[in-house]
Order: C-alpha cells, then sequence, then structure tokens
C-alpha cells in the first residue's frame, strides 16, 4: 500500500513539474507553441499505440476486442465534447479553447490510468512495481512538457494551467487507490486499457492536431512534421526500453 502511494504521488509529482514551462514569458512561448503542440501529438500517439495499448494485449483481451475498446474510448470523449463545445462557444472569444478543455479531460482520464497501472504492477512485485513507476515517469517528463503547451496556447493564463495541471495529476494516487480498492485482473484490466488509449487518440488526432495547424506560420512550416516524428520517436525508444 505505501509503496503504491509513493509511486503515484511520484508520478504525480513528475507530471506537475514538467509543466512548469508555462510560467515561460509570453515571447518565448509564441516561438515554441508551434513546436510543442505536435510534439505533443507525437508524444500522445505514440503513448497509445506504442505503451497503453500493447499492456492492454498483454492482459488477455484480444486484439479484436482490444481495437473495439479503443473505438468506444474514441466515441466517449466525442460525447463529452458534445458538450464541452456549446458551453465552450458561450465563453468569450479570450476564453480557454475546446481543445484545451477536452486536453484537460485526457489528462485526467491518462493519470487515472497510469495509478491503475502501477498499482496493478506493485500487485506483481515490487520490482515490476518500481520498474512500471520508472518507465511511466519517463514518458511522461516530454508528454506533460507538450500537454502545458496546449493548455496555454488554448488560452489558459499561466498560473490556471499550472494549477489545473496540478488537480488533473491528483488522479494518479485516485487511480491506485481505485484500484487498490477494487482490484482490476485481466480483461477488465485491458478494458481500461484499452477505453484509455481510445481517449488519448482521440484528444491526439481530433483536438491537439488541428490546433497546432491553426498556429502553423511560414517559419514553422516543418515544424508539424518534425514535432510529430520527434514525439513518436521518443516513444518508440521508452516502449523498447520497457520491453528489456
Amino acid at each position: 500500500m505505501t509503496d503504491v502511494l509513493l509511486a503515484s504521488f511520484s508520478i504525480a509529482a513528475t507530471s506537475v513539474a514538467s509543466r512548469l514551462l508555462v510560467w515561460l514569458p509570453n515571447s518565448s512561448l509564441a516561438r515554441v507553441l508551434p513546436w510543442l503542440q505536435p510534439v505533443a501529438v507525437g508524444l500522445l500517439i505514440g503513448d497509445a499505440l506504442l505503451h497503453v495499448l500493447p499492456e492492454s494485449l498483454e492482459t488477455g483481451l484480444s486484439p479484436d476486442a482490444a481495437f473495439k475498446y479503443v473505438a468506444i474510448g474514441a466515441a466517449m470523449l466525442v460525447a463529452v465534447e458534445c458538450f464541452v463545445r456549446p458551453r465552450a462557444s458561450l465563453v468569450p472569444a479570450a476564453g480557454p479553447a475546446a481543445f484545451a478543455r477536452m486536453n484537460l479531460t485526457g489528462d485526467f482520464l491518462h493519470h487515472l490510468v497510469d495509478g491503475v497501472v502501477v498499482a496493478a504492477s506493485f500487485l506483481a512485485g515490487s520490482a515490476s512495481g518500481f520498474a512500471v513507476m520508472l518507465a511511466i515517469i519517463a514518458h511522461e517528463i516530454p508528454r506533460e512538457v507538450g500537454s502545458a503547451g496546449v493548455l496555454v496556447a488554448g488560452g489558459y493564463p499561466p498560473r490556471k494551467a499550472f494549477w489545473l495541471s496540478l488537480a488533473m495529476a491528483s488522479s494518479v494516487p485516485l487511480g491506485a487507490l481505485l484500484m487498490l480498492a477494487a482490484p482490476l485482473h485481466g480483461g477488465a484490466l485491458g478494458v481500461a486499457l484499452a477505453l484509455a488509449a481510445g481517449t488519448v487518440l482521440y484528444v491526439a488526432l481530433a483536438d491537439v492536431l488541428p490546433a497546432a495547424w491553426s498556429r502553423m506560420g511560414t517559419t514553422h512550416r516543418i515544424a508539424p512534421f518534425v514535432g510529430v516524428v520527434a514525439g513518436l520517436a521518443f516513444m518508440w525508444l521508452a516502449a523498447g526500453w520497457e520491453a528489456r
């Protein structure tokens, strides 16, 4: 119990610390945001396809079932956005964009699953648990840096973006506690991971990527391609490291 909570709070703290980027001056953010958003897209896609989905399959869930739940996970966020976007239209033009709000939703779910995965790993043994904790921290740092840029680009003031990040990161220990209270095994854990993969893919492709295109100027023509490839490459390497 203590090890699980320590690991989950360590992951949450890493996620929040990575988002200190939002305190950069506006002029600096204007230069880095066109690059950070595409990197976030690559990291999110890589996280869903190279990290979360494979873990779902390793629980014994069949590929056919896993991809169906991925689709359901994406559809779930479409349903959420049906409520978010009408509300966003009521917010003044200077208010947060819908894609930034959706990124917060995806972050909450992603951290919740991180907590579940860490707790499940510790149930298999302390060595396994700490290894998974380090692996999650390794891929959380760059992913959270990119997500911080998404929030600021979406209109959240840096201070509010930071505190919202802190609130979203709290779902890591929440997920761990839920796992300990009602352990998910085999197919149930696989379903939860597949649903999470679907939500992450939706946020990356339906929300963050369109926002990245809107910020692309003549001096950032290759930023989307370079950023996405860089994010995917990092997740590819992280997945290979985790498999060792």
